[in-house]
């Protein structure tokens, strides 16, 4: 029997929740026709939620081999002799590209694309979205070869011991709450709202619906997520801000800074006149709520509207930037806290590096303004 890792492997708590056994290979072959089997990657596998497929066709990928996927009968071999350390160490690299949470680090997540053929990691422990890396190779067979709908977010088989398996229910319930609000102290965390996770344990509100659900009502679960029925209304047609902010109502979403985030991305997609339409859209934009927390989630959306659409978007960062200001839909304070460093809370660092650096001119120019704004007034 394999022996257990932490996943990922950098974690030394002995009593770590989430556990995998070690990744086994095994050389057969000689010549042209040596390959190495992967004998107990399907458990692997399950321990991360992944289907064997994708970390076999990333150890490919990385070292530049065949490989062959046959699912039915469980075999999945790499051409080439690779011994279990070295698969292992390109193993940990997959766990942090296409596994690890974007933004709290945690392995409880499951991959799934959006409709602008995106792959997002979904974190069933503290609710972030975080883009994964489009332009390995690897996303392009995951595109192919979409993730199976699981019935509970993040639900790993690699648990430390039997308890938390039973738990996983009262778990995702839990999770689900978690992700309803980010933390106003951390740009990159989050928090709990304890309200919602009341009426999750309780069994009120949508979010507990759909972690309660029986494990076979796997629609049923999917269909609880308030978050994606507001994306699938505004998707399902053209409707007006009005039937948009009625909608966000009946879901609960009224005064949900994430509900914001959902708005942006659906409504602006696409759009080819997106500078003036910030304008078109603002009373929508700022009825959601008009705080700090509420603002930030505002650029947020942008920024994940951006990643999704760099080649046509980045270059608009600063005019999209001064919209949002000069409509007062986000304020000075809000924006300057923002240019202030990169944060992965909505796209992948890398992308946050190239927003910010685009938006540097707006930056710049709001900074000068604000100087002279304070020369005056002494």
């Amino acid at each position: 029997m394999a022996a257990n890792v932490n996943i990922p492997r950098d974690v030394k708590d002995p009593f770590y929740r989430y556990r995998m056994p070690l990744l086994q290979s095994k050389v057969e072959g000689k010549g042209n026709g040596i390959k190495t089997v992967l004998p107990n990657i399907v458990d692997v596998a399950k321990a991360l939620s992944r289907p064997p497929g994708y970390p076999t066709k990333y150890f490919g990928n990385e070292l530049g081999a065949q490989t062959k996927v046959e699912g039915a009968d469980e075999k999945f071999i790499v051409n080439g002799a690779h011994d279990s350390e070295k698969l292992q160490t390109l193993l940990d690299g997959f766990i942090e590209r296409f596994v690890l949470c974007g933004s709290c680090r945690n392995p409880e997540t499951d991959l799934s694309i959006t409709k602008d053929q995106m792959i997002v990691r979904k974190c069933g422990a503290c609710g972030a979205l975080s883009d994964v890396d489009m332009r390995h190779r690897l996303a392009t067979y995951i595109l192919k070869n979409p993730p199976p709908k699981s019935k509970k977010a993040g639900k790993h088989a690699g648990t430390a011991n039997g308890d938390d398996a039973a738990n996983g229910d009262m778990n995702a319930l839990a999770h689900g709450a978690a992700g309803l609000a980010f933390s106003d102290d951390d740009d990159d965390g989050w928090d709990c709202d304890e309200e919602a996770l009341s009426k999750a344990r309780s069994g009120g509100g949508p979010l507990a619906q759909g972690a309660a659900g029986d494990d076979e009502d796997d629609a049923g679960a999917e269909e609880a997520d308030p978050f994606d029925q507001l994306g699938d209304f505004i998707g399902q047609g053209e409707p007006d801000d009005d039937a948009i902010f009625a909608r966000a109502r009946e879901l609960g979403l009224q005064a949900n800074h994430r509900a914001v985030v959902v708005v942006i991305q659906c409504v602006f997609e696409g759009s080819t006149t997106l500078v003036k339409d910030i304008g078109k859209h603002k009373k929508l934009l700022t009825r959601f709520g008009r705080g700090e927390k509420h603002q930030r989630a505002i650029v947020g959306g942008f920024e994940r509207l951006i990643s999704a659409s760099p080649d046509a978007l980045l270059s608009k960062t600063p005019a999209i930037l001064k919209a949002l200001f000069d409509r007062d839909i986000v304020e000075e304070d809000v924006l300057l806290d923002w240019g202030k460093k990169p944060s992965k809370k909505y796209v992948d660092k890398d992308v946050a590096k190239r927003i910010h650096k685009a938006a540097q001119p707006f930056i710049e120019w709001l900074e000068t303004a604000e100087e002279e704004s304070d020369s005056d007034g002494e």
